[in-house]
């Protein structure tokens, strides 16, 4: 079967190429990375933090959803539920609560490449807080324009890019600059 992993493939092999989830996660657990060679390690943590990514994204849609039920009501008691169980302040947990709650309503491409391990938690917190006071429209073109290149920055580059973006006030239409 094409796209099967084999034991003893290697890590350069089939699996690199994977989509987070389950079977990327089952592979992952049987590299031992004392017997891996030198150069197949990076890419081992890439996809480490590929998984890591997908796993963050669910995590925002779980909490998105505790905000959005009724009993108990969300914000303060949603990020209070979130601070004593993921023992955090309750101002980390208020701020955790509010992105993912932005990532699933108002930013869906952002949530998408974070679950796709295209981009990582801090790179979509960068774009929420970022375009946060943008109307729809623009938030929305000015988040594909920052997906297309947040991928290949690191978050200080993709933040000078948003601040630049923000600065100039005309959203995608000097993005590509």
């Amino acid at each position: 079967m094409a796209g099967m992993i084999r034991p003893g493939d290697h890590p350069s092999a089939a699996w690199a190429g994977l989509a987070p989830g389950t079977v990327l996660n089952a592979v992952l657990e049987t590299f031992e990375p004392p017997a891996l060679p030198r150069r197949d390690l990076p890419r081992v943590a890439a996809a480490y933090q590929r998984q890591g990514a997908h796993l963050d994204a669910m995590q925002a849609r779980v909490i998105a959803e505790l905000a959005g039920r009724p009993d108990p009501p969300g914000g303060p008691a949603t990020a209070a539920t979130i601070a004593e169980v993921l023992h955090l302040e309750l101002d980390a947990a208020t701020d955790l609560v509010s992105l993912a709650v932005d990532l699933v309503t108002g930013l869906p491409a952002t949530l998408a490449a974070l679950d796709d391990g295209r981009i990582t938690l801090p790179k979509a917190r960068l774009i929420a807080e970022r375009t946060r006071r943008l109307g729809p429209a623009t938030r929305a073109a000015v988040e594909a324009v920052a997906l297309t290149r947040a991928p290949a920055l690191t978050e200080t580059q993709l933040r000078r890019w948003l601040d630049d973006a923000m600065a100039r006030g005309d959203g995608a239409n000097g993005a590509t600059r």
